[in-house]
C-alpha cells in the first residue's frame, strides 16, 4: 500500500500516514446490500491485510451498523485504523424502528428482492440536522457504536454552504477536538459552494469531495489554498465520474489528481478491494 501524509494533529503531535486507498463503508448493514455479513467482515479484515487504514463511515450508514462493524474490526488494534465518521443526516422514526427489526426483516426483504426498494425510500425518510447543540451527543453515540474514546476524523455530512460557513458550527467541531474526542474535523461537500464555505472554518484539516469538484479546483486558487494549508482530501465517486473506465483504472486516475490524499472505494467484495489496491500500487 502507498501512504500519504495528513497534517499533524494536536494530540499525537506528529504527522499521520493515510493509505492512498480508503474503504467506503456506506453499504455495511444496508438493507440493499445482499452480501452476507460474514463476507463483509472478511473484506474488512482483508483491507487491514492490504495496508488500508482509512475507513469512511457515517452515523446513518446501515442504521449505525457500519460503525458497529468497524469497531469490531479494530477492537484490540485501534492504531491500525483511521476512522472517518460523519454527522448531520438523521433517519425518521420509521427507519430507526426498521433497524431494530433488521435481523428479522432483511432476510425476508432480500428473498423478495425488495432491498433496493427499501433503500429507495431512504431519501424520503432522511432529514438534516446541523444544530451545533446536537454534535456532542451524536458523536458520543457514534463512539459508543464504535467502542472508541475518539474518532480520527469527524465530518459534516453534505451540509449546505450556509451551514459549512457558520462560525458556530466550526466552533462546535473545534470544541469536540479540544475535548479529545476528535483528532481532525472538516466537511464532506457535495458542491463547490460548500467547499468554499468550508474553507472559512478555522482548524479544518480534512475534506471529502466528489471527483467533479476535485477536477474543478485542479489549478484554481481554491486548490492552491488547500495545498497551502496542507488540508487532506478524500476523493469519492471516482468511478461514477469516469464513465466507461474500468474501476481499477478510475481509482489510479483519481489518485493522480492534485490535492488528493486518499481515494474512497465503496465495496463489500474482497476481489474488488484487491483490484483497487493493486491499482494504487501501480499508480
Amino acid at each position: 500500500m502507498k501512504y500519504r501524509t495528513l497534517t499533524q494533529d494536536d494530540v499525537s503531535g506528529g504527522t499521520t500516514q493515510l493509505s492512498a486507498l480508503a474503504l467506503g463503508c456506506s453499504r455495511i448493514g444496508s438493507f440493499s446490500n445482499p452480501t452476507p455479513m460474514a463476507d463483509i467482515r472478511a473484506t474488512l479484515r482483508r483491507a487491514l491485510e492490504l495496508g488500508v487504514n482509512v475507513f469512511d463511515t457515517a452515523d446513518v450508514y446501515g442504521q449505525g451498523d457500519s460503525e458497529r462493524e468497524i469497531g469490531k474490526l479494530l477492537k484490540g488494534r485501534r492504531d491500525q485504523g483511521f476512522v472517518v465518521t460523519k454527522l448531520g443526516l438523521t433517519f425518521s422514526t420509521k427507519m430507526k424502528l426498521l433497524r431494530l427489526l433488521k435481523p428479522i426483516l432483511k432476510p425476508i426483504i432480500m428473498a423478495r428482492g425488495g432491498g433496493e426498494a427499501v433503500a429507495g425510500q431512504r431519501g424520503d425518510n432522511m432529514s438534516r440536522n446541523f444544530d451545533p447543540a446536537t454534535f456532542a451527543p451524536r458523536l458520543d453515540a457514534s463512539l459508543g457504536r464504535l467502542g472508541f474514546t475518539y474518532v480520527d476524523a469527524l465530518l459534516l455530512h453534505s451540509p449546505p454552504a450556509s451551514v459549512a460557513g457558520d462560525p458556530a458550527v466550526g466552533a462546535a467541531l473545534a470544541a469536540l477536538k479540544a475535548a479529545g474526542k476528535v483528532r481532525h474535523f472538516g466537511v464532506s461537500c457535495d458542491d463547490h459552494a460548500c467547499l468554499e464555505a468550508a474553507l472559512t472554518m478555522p482548524g479544518l484539516t480534512l475534506l471529502q469531495l466528489p471527483l467533479d469538484v476535485i477536477d474543478a479546483i485542479q489549478t484554481s486558487p481554491v486548490g492552491e489554498e488547500i495545498a497551502r494549508r496542507s488540508i487532506g482530501v478524500l476523493a469519492r465517486e471516482v468511478i461514477r465520474f469516469q464513465p466507461g473506465i474500468a474501476p481499477p483504472t478510475a481509482v489510479a486516475n483519481a489518485l493522480g489528481r492534485n490535492h488528493v490524499t486518499s481515494v474512497i472505494v465503496g465495496t463489500s467484495k474482497t476481489a474488488h478491494l484487491e483490484q483497487a489496491a493493486a491499482a494504487v500500487l501501480q499508480a
